[in-house]
């Protein structure tokens, strides 16, 4: 169990660095270059983002019953970052739904996982805030979508791609690093116990 939260914790951390590297890439491209850019750096992410969701659901799958939802999450963003590539054009308009039933899914994953952890880790109650905020903010990319085909909604796109990726990695660091405190603290017992 340990090695596996060890594992979980490593793969939150790389998943969560390589949101921040994304989100800040996005949002420091000069506008002229993030309309040429956006789709080629999200197909990118989506694959390299659902490669480690797949790692990390198969390194869950005996500590979280419901990791099979990780793992159809990340066959799903490699799916849809092979898409950007085959048809990008076609990935504009796509692209702001994708980002809404995505941030929904992942959102309801946060809410369980913060209600699992909750007797085991402080600060679950961040999860759990993550969660629904990823999930209103899925509703209101999905029951508001930007109009991804012109520059102005390509930009506003962009610049809400980069917020949220860069939120998306933090709380993945945050709950890397209560991982590893609940870790540390049970081999602590452990080690306190046997001597």
């Amino acid at each position: 169990m340990l090695g596996t939260a060890k594992r979980i914790s490593i793969v939150l951390v790389i998943r969560g660095l390589l949101a921040l590297v994304f989100g800040g890439l996005i949002l420091a491209l000069p506008d002229e270059a993030k309309w040429k850019s956006i789709l080629l750096l999200f197909g990118i992410f989506a694959i390299v983002d659902g490669l480690f969701s797949i790692v990390a659901a198969l390194a869950g799958n005996e500590a979280f019953e419901d990791w099979w939802l990780i793992l159809l999450g990340g066959v799903l963003s490699i799916l849809v970052g092979i898409f950007t590539f085959v048809h990008p054009m076609m990935m504009g308009a796509v692209l702001v739904l994708y980002i809404g039933f995505r941030a929904i899914l992942l959102g309801v994953l946060e809410m369980a996982f913060a209600i699992r952890l909750r007797k085991v880790i402080q600060g679950e109650w961040l999860f759990f805030l993550s969660g629904a905020i990823s999930m209103i903010f899925g509703l209101v990319m999905i029951m508001f979508p930007i109009e991804g085909k012109t520059l102005e909604g390509i930009l506003v796109v962009a610049w809400l791609v980069g917020i949220y990726a860069i939120a998306a990695g933090a709380m993945q660091l945050v709950l890397a690093g209560q991982i590893r405190e609940w870790v540390r603290r049970i081999e602590e017992k452990r080690t306190s116990a046997s001597v």
